[in-house]
C-alpha cells in the first residue's frame, strides 16, 4: 500500500473574482484561479493555477478576495476528472485551500495578513541571517553526506 501526501503552497494574483456555489449538502465552495508570473522582459510566461476552498475558507475567500488581490494559498494538490458536454473526459489539478493569505499589506491592517481563520499574522521583514562562518565539516555536520 502507498502512503504519501501532497502539499502546495502558492503565491499569486487572482485572475477574476471568486466563484460562489454550495455542494448538494450546502456546504459553501468557492474558486478562483490564481496568476503566477515567471521570468521577466520577453521570458515571461504566466502560469495558472486553481484554486478551491470549502468552509470557512470559502466564506473568507467570497467576502474578502477580489479580482487583482495577491494571496498567499497553502493546500492539498489534486486531480479532478469529470465528462464534458460533449461526453469528453477531462482532467484537471486543482489546490484544494486549507489556508487562505493576503500577499499585499493594507489589505485588513498594515501589520500583517487577515487569514482565513481570522487571525492577523505579523508578517517578518527582517532578512535571512548571513552565514558568516565556514560550512560544516563530515565531522560536524549532522545530516552526514545525505543528498538533499
Amino acid at each position: 500500500m502507498s502512503k504519501g501526501f501532497s502539499c502546495a503552497q502558492i503565491g499569486g494574483t487572482l485572475g477574476k473574482d471568486p466563484e460562489s456555489r454550495a455542494t448538494p449538502n450546502g456546504t459553501k465552495v468557492v474558486s478562483f484561479s490564481l496568476a503566477v508570473d515567471k521570468g521577466f522582459g520577453d521570458n515571461l510566461k504566466t502560469n495558472w493555477f486553481n484554486i478551491v476552498a470549502f468552509r470557512d475558507q470559502a466564506e473568507f475567500a467570497e467576502k474578502y478576495l477580489k479580482k487583482g488581490k495577491s494571496v498567499f494559498v497553502s493546500g492539498d494538490l489534486q486531480n479532478r476528472t469529470w465528462e464534458d458536454k460533449q461526453g469528453q473526459k477531462r482532467t484537471t489539478a486543482e489546490i484544494i485551500a486549507y489556508k487562505i493569505d493576503f500577499a499585499d499589506s493594507g489589505s485588513k491592517s498594515d501589520s500583517g495578513s487577515r487569514t482565513a481563520t481570522g487571525a492577523t499574522a505579523v508578517r517578518q521583514q527582517a532578512a535571512p541571517p548571513v552565514r558568516t562562518t565556514a560550512p560544516a565539516t563530515e565531522e560536524s555536520d549532522p545530516f552526514g553526506d545525505e543528498p538533499f
